[in-house]
């Protein structure tokens, strides 16, 4: 199946310097908008609550919105996911400790209760993992965990746990998701429903998966950037790493400017991206490499435009395959899946694109730095030339 003319002559390089410029301002522009802007972090990265609701009969997401009001909660909070006849709702809360301060109270009182008045010297909540009270008691007191949880067993949702402090001790809350239930369940009296998940996540672990993902990307870029130079030259390299920049980049941009939450999945989708991009580049490089030995006098512009055209078909038969396979994903696989699908259509678009338009240009400027690159590394690998006069005398 051949989407183009068999020998076709497309001059590819000819507007590689508007290309380019193009490629330059829509980088630049995601990166200022990442800044201006800012992304929208899921709770993976910035820490919360997600509790998904599903409801046995017909209910509409104003109801819900209306019914988790009742705690505090903006419209915002609810998402319908899934099709709009499942009824299945998400509340997202990114406030580790929301709605926490009447257990804190009671927390308080109890533990004064249960030791006496003056035994908490400090009472402070903590979210770095996730919504706890950390209480600091007077020393030469020993807290007994189990007889603690049984006088807390007052308080739903509240743990006591060990502390890795002297003297000190926390108490872990749980009750986010009651407090959604019972007020939903409130305000829709005689609506049933279940609750398919809660996940929590800590503004700390949040942070570290944050960083984790982007060291990920980092190291992988580096190792691409190794394997490149090695398996072709240091010629090819810088131009697959400038692509590959290039395709994050742009994806990154377009999902701040359209205000789609970037989480782990998006994470999954760049580091596929790299790899799609990557490989798409590699079958172009292989081309343009076994030009350059067979044709060895040909004129540079006109053998790289030459293996672009030559690999051209199988570019697009490769991008538009994976595009109609990503769409069902996007348009079908509902919200749970669909970053990680949107994330890789623009991904295919722009690494489709890099790949022709900034991957290859890039070996004629690698070829035009090269010499120079060759010229200033190499007195430092020239033997001296007093002690290359001082080798010939002695022999």
């Amino acid at each position: 199946m051949n989407f183009l003319k068999p020998k076709n002559s497309i001059d590819f390089l000819g507007k590689r310097t508007i290309f380019g410029a193009v490629s330059a301002f829509l980088v630049i522009c995601s990166i200022v908008s990442v800044f201006v802007v800012g992304p929208n972090w899921g709770i993976d990265f910035t820490g919360g609550t997600e509790i998904v609701l599903d409801f046995d009969e017909p209910t509409e997401i104003g109801e819900v919105r209306d019914a988790v009001g009742g705690i505090g909660l903006s419209p915002d909070a609810v998402q319908q996911i899934n099709d709009d006849a499942d009824y299945t709702f998400s509340i997202r809360v990114r406030e580790a400790t929301f709605g926490t301060e009447e257990l804190k109270a009671s927390v308080d009182g109890v533990v004064g209760e249960t030791y006496g008045s003056d035994f908490i010297v400090q009472s402070r909540m903590d979210a770095q993992v996730g919504a706890s009270i950390v209480i600091e008691h007077k020393p030469g007191v020993t807290v007994d965990l189990v007889a603690l949880n049984e006088a807390l067993a007052a308080v739903e949702g509240a743990e006591a746990a060990t502390f890795p402090e002297d003297n000190t001790f926390q108490v872990k809350l749980t009750n986010l998701s009651t407090q959604v239930k019972d007020s939903i369940a409130g305000a829709l009296a005689g609506k049933k429903f279940e609750v398919l998940k809660v996940d929590a996540v800590g503004p700390k672990v949040g942070g570290d998966l944050r960083t984790q993902g982007l060291l990920a990307m980092g190291a992988t870029i580096a190792f691409i950037l190794l394997y490149i130079a090695f398996r072709f030259d240091l010629v090819f390299a810088p131009g697959a790493v400038i692509a590959l920049v290039h395709d994050v980049a742009l994806t990154i941009g377009v999902f701040v400017l359209m205000g789609e939450e970037v989480n782990l999945s998006m994470i999954g989708a760049l580091l596929t991206i790299i790899g799609y991009s990557l490989n798409d580049t590699i079958v172009i490089y292989d081309r343009v490499r076994e030009n350059m030995a067979r044709y060895r006098k040909s004129d540079t512009i006109k053998l790289i435009n030459d293996s672009i055209n030559e690999t051209l078909g199988r570019t697009l038969a490769t991008s538009i395959t994976t595009g109609l396979a990503i769409l069902p994903l996007l348009f079908l696989g509902g919200p749970v899946i669909r970053t990680f699908a949107l994330a890789l259509l623009i991904g295919v678009i722009v690494g489709t694109y890099s790949t022709i338009f900034v991957a290859t240009p890039s070996i004629l400027v690698m070829e035009k730095v090269k010499p120079v690159l060759m010229a200033w590394l190499a007195p430092s690998v020239a033997p001296d030339p007093a002690e290359a006069e001082g080798a010939v005398e002695g022999g």
